[in-house]
């Protein structure tokens, strides 16, 4: 039983990778958008707009904390790697969260 649960967070796993992995390529793209014409990397308003979003997807409403703050976590990342594209920038982002 326990195997074939692991097997399962195998599975979704690699399609998490997967999907992750189109997620930055996307990001990447923002990136060079946002250096080309000197924006910002934080916006405050779009992460309230995409975890919004995305929470309205979620079918169980028990996950919303833990998938806002897996958005809070994957936003973060996006951010840090837009800096690698963009380079740091003053005003980029505002503390990390604890």
């Amino acid at each position: 039983m326990l195997k074939e649960q692991r097997d399962k967070i195998d599975k979704i796993d690699r399609e998490l990778v997967r999907l992750f992995e189109e997620r930055m390529s996307a990001v990447l793209e923002v990136a060079k958008i946002k250096k080309e014409n000197s924006i910002e990397i934080f916006d405050a308003n779009r992460e309230q707009i995409v975890i919004e979003k995305v929470k309205s997807y979620l079918r169980d409403k028990n996950l919303e904390k833990y998938l806002e703050e897996f958005y809070i976590d994957l936003i973060k990342l996006s951010k840090d790697y837009q800096r690698t594209i963009i380079g740091n920038r003053a005003g980029g982002s505002p503390p990390a969260r604890s």
